[in-house]
């Protein structure tokens, strides 16, 4: 059986993978079948840290709003020791499980099953050293199986052992000493929200990485640098989401000359449906604006506005309207392709529900001069009839009592 490359990377956001391999002969070795081991020179290990590198190197990082405190948690746990030997031509390296976990990573290997349903790591008498047979299998799927469940826990790897390069993005990780290491990502909570005022960005964090310190070039191992290339195709990404925070605009109309746009009204979006919390945007802007001359355009637009309900009330009438057609209005935000969008505008009562109206010129609110300009249509038209019948009943009344009182001081 020869070796293959154990390749760098899993095709799935934020998989990690970088590793060595033991050339063919250790593998021969250990399965003690005949072949002619690999050999080298200049094989030897070449420190003992662990480099990522992304597109992003806030990726690496906490962060609270604008503001990042620290770098990302990790726990380390060693799997494998590099056993390299030297002969008369050279050297080879193969990897060795670390003793203290050998059980419970044999125990892991054994949920690495055939479509059967049969272990595919049956004992080291008939297949070696269980963390080299993984190596060897050449089987990404495997590898990546085991990397979720590994069988170990691993412990808190030092701040101090964790660096961040801002300008090459890359994560330095540095292990106590040189092999094959299971890395989790430990930061609480996994999900890390960077907010820029007009964007977010949300970074998923990684899962387990299953990655090797660096060898020197003459150790002909697949992946001896120990770095993971998260920019190369052929490795998965980091997992994380931009959004575009935006706003929304309307048109204010009125009547008569005032038909195609009327200025002067002043809106306020409010947090809460009382109306009582004026709303401040995600860069600490309140939320206000007034209609335009000639067109009478109210424009949000400027405003970075998460996805979400808001209330739009109109705080001030343009002189000459009547001020019960003023604005309440509920907002609703959506977030469309990983940009804030308007999705809604409706009207809080009979009145703005009538005033309101969304054309292919977008939503426009109508102010009126008086009650009557109402339309009679729905519940308005019935609210109205309603007052016109109450105010006709009340001077009826009015009537009948004066003529009531006219006829008494007749019949004095």
């Amino acid at each position: 059986m020869k070796a293959k490359p154990w390749m760098a990377g899993i095709a799935a956001a934020a998989t990690l993978f970088a590793s060595v391999i033991a050339p063919a002969g250790a593998m021969a070795e250990e399965a003690t079948a005949p072949s002619t081991p690999a050999t080298s020179t200049t094989c030897a290990t070449n420190g003992n840290t662990v480099t990522v590198k992304g597109t992003d190197a806030d990726a690496f990082k906490t962060w609270n709003g604008k503001t990042s405190s620290s770098n990302r948690t990790f726990k380390v746990a060693k799997v494998a020791n590099y056993k390299i030997g030297d002969g008369t031509s050279g050297g080879s390296v193969h990897l060795e499980t670390v003793a203290a976990s050998e059980t419970s990573i044999l125990q892991a290997m054994q949920e690495l099953k055939s479509n059967d349903g049969t272990p595919l790591y049956q004992n080291k008498d008939l297949q070696g050293d269980p963390m080299n047979w993984l190596a060897n299998t050449g089987q990404d799927s495997l590898i990546r199986k085991y990397a979720d469940n590994p069988g170990v826990i691993g412990t808190v790897l030092e701040a101090n052992k964790v660096s961040v390069d801002d300008t090459n993005n890359t994560m330095t990780l540095t292990m106590t000493e040189p092999g094959l290491y299971v890395i989790f990502d430990a930061t609480q909570p996994k999900k890390q929200t960077k907010d820029t005022g007009d964007t977010t960005v949300e970074y998923a964090g990684f899962n387990n990485m299953l990655v090797g310190t660096p060898l020197t070039a003459g150790c002909n191992v697949s992946n001896n640098t120990g770095t993971v290339n998260l920019t190369s195709n052929a490795n998965a990404k980091t997992g994380s989401t931009t959004t575009n925070r935006g706003g929304f605009q309307f048109t204010k109309v009125g009547v008569e000359n005032d038909r195609t746009g009327l200025s002067g009204a002043e809106f306020t979006v409010y947090s809460d449906e009382a109306f009582t919390t004026v709303l401040q945007d995600a860069n600490g802007n309140e939320v206000k604006a007034t209609s335009s001359e000639k067109s009478g355009l109210v424009d949000f637009s400027g405003f970075k506005l998460n996805d979400g309900i808001y209330y739009l009330k109109e705080t001030k009438v343009p002189n000459g309207y009547w001020s019960g057609s003023a604005a309440k209005l509920q907002v609703t935000m959506k977030n469309v392709d990983g940009t804030i969008q308007l999705d809604s505008i409706i009207g809080m009562n009979e009145t703005a529900k009538v005033l309101l109206t969304n054309g292919d010129n977008g939503y426009a609110y109508r102010n009126i001069k008086s009650i009557t300009q109402l339309p009679l249509t729905g519940a308005m038209g019935m609210a109205i009839l309603g007052v016109v019948a109450v105010l006709c009943i009340g001077g009826a009344s009015i009537i009948i009592v004066r003529a009531r009182k006219t006829k008494r001081s007749f019949a004095a």
